[in-house]
Parts: C-alpha cells; structure tokens; sequence
C-alpha cells in the first residue's frame, strides 16, 4: 500500500460512478479495502504499416492515439484478519456484499442502457493525460477469484481484477487540446537550455518557425536566450508556414 506525502495519511482508492459522463445523475460510491499493491496504464497508438509495391517495410504513419486503458486490482478480505471490511456508509459488510458495491459503482446503468462513467481518484496517479491525479472511463472488463470459503461455501476472501478505459468529457478534453494548439497565442518562460528552434518545435511541430518568432519578438540574437524571459509565439499561419519552409 501507498502513502501519499502530500496528504499526510493513507489514502483509500475511491470510485465514483455516474450516470453520464458529465457527472449527471445519481452518484454510486465504491471505496476498496485494502489499496491495490499495484496499477498498470496501457497506452496504445493506430500506426498504418501499409506498403507500397516494392517495399519491404515502413515505419508507418501515426493515425490516432487510443483511449489509455487502467488496470487495478482490488483486495477483500472478508476474516476480519486485516480488519472489518465495511461499506462506504462505515457498516460492516461481507464480501459479496462489497463485490455488490463495487458493481452499483461500476457496472451496468439501467437508466442509460451502457457501463456507468467513474471517476477513479488515489493520491496522484500520474496519468500524464488530461487530469494527472484523476481518472475518468467506464469499466471495461472485470474478473473475480474467489480465494477463500466458510463452511457454508460463503466466500471470505476475493480479488477483484478491473480495467477501465478512458473517457474524457467534451469540455475537459477540448481544453487540453487547446492548450497546445498552434492556431491559438502562445507565451513561455524561457528555462535554462532552452533553444528558440527546440521552443517552436513544441507550439508548431516545425523548427523553421523560430525565424518568425524571433522577428515577432525583436530578437537579434536567438541563440542565447536568458533564462526567465518571456517569449510571444504568434498563432500558426499557413502563410508564415509557406514563407519559412521556402526560406
């Protein structure tokens, strides 16, 4: 189990489970009982790998970027050995009974005929996309192991096995897309090592573009730039485009 600096306290992985993807609708809330030693990302990528006659090979060209998946595993115990295993109301609850829970958070919306949209919050995730210390998707598969059973065949112990895959509301995710498109005003911070090329490269995707800002900005020599200055890089234009590849 982790513990997180920046609260001071160990913090319970926390599912809230929505109705739509905007957090409308009623609210299911699973809380796990013992936090996941554990979580994997998936990132995967659409490369187009078609030849030409007479090739032998390509390197393939980038088409979309997919949906990161999120892989967690889940813990209950149910022989009070590591301590009651309760609901999120703070009752105490079975196994099945939390397996029940983790379902109504998760699992199948009658109301919308689809997976309920969850909010995955534990410490910081470091998910690199979107909201670094959140993450938002659905379920997509989920497996129980059963570990361990009572006389009556009531099961004492299980491991959940989820992974969900990312869905991100239109709002948040036009807002991160905007935030490094080339049509829009950009302004940075110069840091050290920092080179005009390497700092038009990121906004435009074209070193070339450096000669434009450096005309914007009034810079006469480009290639010592002070640490902590401010530097316009001017939304993209096709023109300017045109103008600095044929340079």
């Amino acid at each position: 189990m982790f513990e997180f600096l920046n609260s001071g306290k160990l913090e319970k992985v926390k599912i809230n489970g929505y109705e739509d993807i905007n957090k409308g609708g009623e609210v299911k809330i699973f809380e796990a009982f013992i936090n996941p030693d554990e979580f994997t990302i998936n990132y995967s990528s659409n490369i187009d790998h078609t030849s030409t006659v007479g090739q032998t090979g390509t390197a393939g060209n980038f088409i979309s970027s997919n949906p990161l998946e999120l892989s967690l595993k889940f813990y209950l115990d149910g022989t009070k050995a590591t301590g009651k295993l309760k609901s999120k109301d703070g009752n105490e609850i079975t196994v099945a009974e939390k397996i029940v829970e983790f379902y109504d958070a998760c699992g199948y919306n009658t109301n919308r005929h689809r997976p309920r949209y969850v909010e995955i919050i534990w410490g910081k995730l470091h998910l690199l996309r979107f909201d670094p210390e959140c993450f938002h998707g659905c379920l997509k598969t989920v497996s129980i192991n059963y570990k361990m059973f009572n006389q009556n065949g009531t099961p004492l112990r299980a491991i959940i096995n989820a992974t969900f895959v990312e869905a991100i509301p239109a709002k948040q995710r036009d807002s991160a897309d905007k935030a490094s498109s080339p049509d829009l005003t950009h302004i940075r911070v110069v840091k050290e090592g920092d080179t005009l090329p390497s700092m038009a490269y990121k906004i435009y995707g074209d070193y070339k573009y450096y000669l434009e800002v450096a005309k914007v900005n009034g810079l006469n020599d480009f290639r010592n730039l002070q640490p902590g200055k401010q530097i316009f890089f001017p939304p993209f234009d096709k023109k300017v485009k045109a103008k600095t590849q044929n340079a």
